[in-house]
């Protein structure tokens, strides 16, 4: 299957309104021809199959370190800059069954935030590792949670500011599915304590949901609220959840919009500008429409402690005719979901939305079943069932492959690029065309986006005759598109997971393989 040009499809804006956009996104521009690149693979072992848990931490000097988690063992793979493996650290102290990880990478150390159950008893603790992977500290008690049951999932999750200057460790009592209880910690980088607090959030309806948690830098914590009236309806209310660093009481806003209902509801801070922005698709009718019809954005003031952008922005055909595969006009955009948000630094953002589907004999399709809804009221769970999921998380893309069906083939096609400014307007959008599918796992398809500075990369497995190659587009500051030839020094045995790639530099990506059903891992540099 071949993948087409990275195509500008609103014709009526200007070069030069281009070029200032793609200046505020990237920063300093500068022309780009085709760039070196060198791939580094690691060395594959028996012992760590397809099927590991693993996380990216990042680079620290000329080190690049991974954790793993196999077998009941835990330990941080350290590669050099050639990616031959220098040690794998063990983790003693890690115990052999763990409900989840959370990472958080800093500039010269990291943390691994661990959660376990001993008895009734479930633990909170977090080491220090530095830039060899070896641990600083001995592991710390957190908080800890008495349950009645064996967990089988987090009963914790623990998220940063964008400054790192700020960590919040929290859980949720849902077993009231009226009444939520939030217990959560506020501490700073050496784990010293900030604020810790016990809040209640009314859930008036069976079928709420909470959206991801987030924290801003000055400590707020921030989430959405949604409604819908059954499992399979479109959101017909919505409200922003916020608790300010030091006070104990939720804030809550709601947010109007006339005759339409909303898709999934996407929440990111816009530090820089004290905002928090709100996005989805929309359908018309407060019943719920059939079709999506465009986005609908808003953007939250904390200064003016209000709504001050509130809009939609309908898809017109144009657009709609260049995203579509096999469906029709009206339903071009009903495969795709909002898979990033980037926020420029004059307040605009962009979004990427990607055409993702399965195909299986029997059975029918909710797209929200596509992610699963971690936060959606489904009966009394107690403490816990609130984990972020989503690429880049701790885990194993094969966990658990072929539980929906056996036959399920997994789609992931077209990618649209939309580009709004501070008001929370289109300014122009873009089409990355792309065929995709695996029989397997999501793993091999969807893509994944790098920013080098001059330029922004798509990188996603494309099928040459036979073969499966990783291919990137680049769109620069000067709004030049570049389908850039087959990466040099790709050996054919590697089958590469672009979706769980992480960025660890500003031209270095790490990104996982497949060799033989064994894990392994490619240091790539542009």
């Amino acid at each position: 299957m071949k993948l087409h040009l990275f195509v500008i499809m609103n014709y009526t804006i200007t070069h030069s309104i281009l070029k200032r956009f793609l200046l505020l996104v990237l920063g300093a521009a500068s022309t780009i021809g085709v760039m070196a690149q060198s791939i580094y693979y690691s060395e594959t072992s028996k012992e760590e199959t397809k099927t590991a848990n693993f996380d990216i931490i990042g680079k620290y000097g000329d080190k690049l370190l991974v954790f793993k988690n196999l077998k009941n063992a835990s330990y941080i793979s350290v590669y050099d800059e050639e990616m031959k493996l220098v040690e794998n650290v063990e983790l003693p102290f890690i115990p052999a069954k763990v409900l989840e990880y959370d990472i958080l990478p800093f500039s010269d150390f990291s943390y691994i935030f661990f959660q376990y159950q001993q008895r009734n008893i479930a633990y909170l603790m977090a080491v220090k590792i530095d830039k060899n992977g070896k641990p600083l500290t001995t592991p710390a008690e957190i908080d800890t949670t008495y349950i009645n049951y064996n967990a089988s999932r987090r009963v914790y999750q623990v998220i940063a500011s964008e400054d790192k200057s700020k960590m919040m460790a929290f859980k949720v009592n849902s077993r009231n599915e009226k009444r939520f209880i939030f217990e959560t910690q506020l501490f700073t980088p050496d784990l010293s304590g900030i604020h810790a607090s016990q809040l209640e959030l009314e859930m008036d309806d069976q079928y709420d949901f909470l959206t991801d948690f987030y924290l801003d830098n000055e400590g707020t914590f921030v989430f959405g609220r949604g409604r819908r009236k059954s499992s399979e309806d479109n959101i017909t209310q919505f409200f922003l959840v916020t608790k300010k660093a030091k006070e104990e009481k939720f804030e809550i806003k709601e947010l109007k919009y006339e005759n339409i209902s909303l898709d999934e509801v996407k929440l990111r801070i816009d530090n820089a500008h004290q905002r928090y922005l709100f996005t989805a698709f929309y359908y018309k009718g407060r019943r719920g429409g059939v079709s999506i019809e465009g986005v609908a954005n808003a953007m939250f003031d904390k200064v003016a402690n209000d709504w001050v952008i509130n809009n939609v922005i309908p898809l017109n055909d144009d657009l709609r005719a260049d995203v579509r595969s096999e469906s029709n006009l009206k339903n071009a955009f009903n495969d795709f979901f909002i898979r990033q948000i980037l926020i420029r630094r004059d307040g605009g953002f962009i979004m990427t939305a990607e055409c993702l589907y399965t195909t299986s004999q029997g059975g029918g399709f909710n797209r929200w079943d596509m992610f699963g809804n971690p936060y959606m009221m489904g009966g009394p769970m107690g403490w816990g069932g609130w984990g972020m999921a989503g690429p880049g998380m701790w885990g194993s893309p094969y966990y658990g492959s072929g539980a929906w069906n056996t036959r399920t083939r997994f789609h992931a096609d077209n990618v649209v690029v939309l580009v709004f400014d501070r008001e929370g307007k289109l300014s122009l959008s873009n089409v990355i065309r792309k065929k995709q599918f695996d029989d397997q796992s999501e793993a091999m398809v969807s893509y994944q986006t790098i920013n080098t500075g001059n330029a922004l990369h798509f990188l996603y497995n494309n099928y040459d005759t036979r073969d499966i190659v990783l291919s990137y587009q680049s769109i620069d500051s000067d709004g030049k598109v570049t389908r850039n030839p087959t990466m040099r020094s790709m050996d054919p045995k590697f089958q590469f997971m672009p979706r769980y790639a992480r960025q660890v530099a500003a031209r270095t990506i790490i990104i996982p393989c497949i060799n033989r059903n064994y894990l392994a891992f490619a240091k790539i540099d542009f």
